[in-house]
């Protein structure tokens, strides 16, 4: 505990345990504390006034507190002093100090002492808020959430200075230690381990179970690790041996070190916290990189659209076309866009992609329809719905044109969310397309609570046809569900007129493939058909 500084004649403290005992209890809800005098000025300071302030306490006697609190709240704290009584507690507030570590984010509690002129004013560091992390019956997170919750907390702390660190732990015999136990009584360890676990971390965020011996929790400040190791082995038996290894984090790059953390988590998972520590910072740097050189495409437009037709199958008739990127090499934008959605970067190559698709529409005759592909990830982004419809203020006539396809390689969580998103879009005049569809688990979800206007089987079903039976079948059935709905359906991967005319009897009205044409740097517009282009024998193809 800081030692207290005084004015030049504070009244003293009365002797005695009590008075520790009341200091003890005030600093397990604060980080600093203090007396306002007459005159609005500090007669007495303790705490953690260099972590708040970037001054020591002593520096604060007999100076007004509107030095140290923001102008903005000065009139919510004087409002606050000015109408206090003797015995009466106001707070706490949510205000901002100001000082040599900059603007600094406290709650502020204010109590009139009955048998004093003074205020007590305690100080706490604010936190914000972690969206309620969900745990197993052992009380462990699941990695996304430990993930989720480290990255609001790196937010916060790239706002406040403070450091962050996640500790990785082996907790080597820990499965043979329960395995000797009676079932009850291995899972109330279990339980007690992740209590323990959550009670050293910061904020009181759950520990996150990475096997049945290894774990990784939040911390800020400095660890006590035999402390709890020394608690580990008091619960799980002291044959037990406790590894550890420590990720500090950088709150200054947070999309990135996001990412290396699930580097070093999956490393954690297969060598242990030893080498998940020792390759940390290897992969931060990395991803750092990678942040860096995707910026940089996006900021120099070093990518370009190409656009393949989508056919009417049944007339073989232009549909519309869909705009797949393409970035310097080119390659497919598979990894690439993946490794933007892990930076969040993502959502500036979405909105891009759609102003450009627009441009393109701008030039074009009016029964051009082009299909932009947008991330999932973007989806659920605030803002982006209203971002995309500003795209085509000026000229809404462009929107029934511009077709926006949702693609799956981040998965949708909150469907009611997404779908009340998607619905926005329609209202504007946007069709809506999902992709890949039939992909994943969750598909069938999707059809039940997201109301769009086309659905794009996955490829692999097309490809699968004559090899897969039970692929035709389920593509059969799904086609047939999307027709009951009045939901469009697109096959993609057609290569064959085999294909395309077994596709056309199940039931699916569009198909896109190299039957019909390969993506090109323009779309075609003299011709009515979309154009038929033979693939060459041993050409390598790149789909999406």
């Amino acid at each position: 505990m800081a030692q207290a500084a005084t004015a030049s004649a504070p009244a003293k403290a009365p002797a005695g345990p009590n008075a520790l005992q009341l200091l003890a209890f005030v600093f397990a809800s604060a980080d600093m504390v203090m007396e306002i005098g007459a005159g609005g000025r500090v007669a007495f300071a303790t705490g953690a006034a260099g972590r708040l302030l970037g001054r020591g306490a002593e520096t604060l006697l007999g100076r007004p507190w509107r030095e140290f609190v923001d102008a903005a709240d000065a009139e919510l704290v004087d409002a606050a002093i000015g109408g206090i009584r003797p015995g009466e507690r106001r707070g706490p507030f949510r205000i901002a100090l100001t000082g040599a570590k900059g603007r600094q984010p406290v709650t502020i509690s204010l109590f009139q002492m009955p048998q004093r002129p003074g205020i007590a004013a305690a100080f706490s560091l604010w936190q914000p808020p972690v969206s309620e992390v969900k745990t197993d019956a052992s009380g462990l997170a699941a990695r996304e959430d430990f993930e989720a919750a480290a990255a609001g907390l790196m937010k916060q702390a790239g706002k406040t200075g403070g450091a962050l660190s996640v500790d990785l732990l082996e907790v080597a015999g820990l499965a043979v230690a329960l395995a000797g136990m009676e079932p009850e009584v291995a899972e109330a360890t279990k339980r007690k381990l992740a209590a323990t676990l959550q009670a050293a971390s910061h904020g009181g965020v759950p520990a996150a179970g990475l096997g049945a011996d290894r774990f990784a929790m939040l911390r800020s400040g400095q660890a006590n690790v035999e402390a709890l190791a020394e608690r580990i082995r008091e619960l799980a038996g002291p044959g037990v041996q406790v590894k550890t290894g420590e990720l500090s984090l950088d709150p200054a790059s947070p999309a990135e070190t996001l990412r290396a953390i699930r580097y070093a988590l999956d490393r954690c998972l297969e060598e242990g916290p030893d080498a998940a520590a020792k390759s940390f910072e290897a992969a931060l740097r990395q991803t750092v990189t990678e942040s860096a050189r995707f910026k940089d495409l996006i900021r120099a437009e070093k990518f370009e659209l190409v656009y393949q037709p989508v056919v009417d199958l049944r007339t073989r008739e232009l549909h519309h076309y869909e705009a797949l990127t393409r970035f310097e090499g080119g390659g497919g934008p598979a990894e690439t866009i993946k490794l933007a959605e892990e930076l969040g970067l993502v959502v500036e190559l979405d909105l891009t992609v759609v102003k450009t698709v627009a441009a393109m529409l701008a030039e074009t005759p009016a029964e051009v329809r082009i299909a932009a592909n947008v991330s999932a990830f973007s989806l659920a982004q605030p803002g982006f719905v209203e971002a995309v419809i500003r795209v085509s203020e000026t000229r809404p006539s462009l929107r029934p044109r511009l077709l926006l396809e949702l693609t799956e390689s981040h998965a949708l969580g909150d469907l009611d969310a997404a779908n009340a998103r998607i619905q926005a879009l329609r209202r504007a005049g946007h069709e809506v397309c999902l992709d890949d569809f039939g992909a994943g688990s969750a598909s069938l979800d999707y059809l039940r609570q997201l109301e769009a206007d086309v659905v794009k089987f996955d490829g692999k079903f097309v490809q699968g046809l004559d090899s897969r039976p039970r692929d035709a079948v389920m593509l059969k059935r799904l086609a047939e569900m999307c027709a009951e709905l009045g939901v469009e359906t697109v096959a993609e991967m057609i290569e064959t007129e085999d294909a395309a005319r077994k596709i056309q009897a199940m039931g699916i009205g569009l198909g896109q493939g190299w039957l019909f044409g390969k993506p090109a740097p323009k779309p075609v517009f003299a011709q009515k058909k979309a154009p038929i282009i033979a693939r060459r024998r041993g050409e390598v193809e790149s789909w999406g």
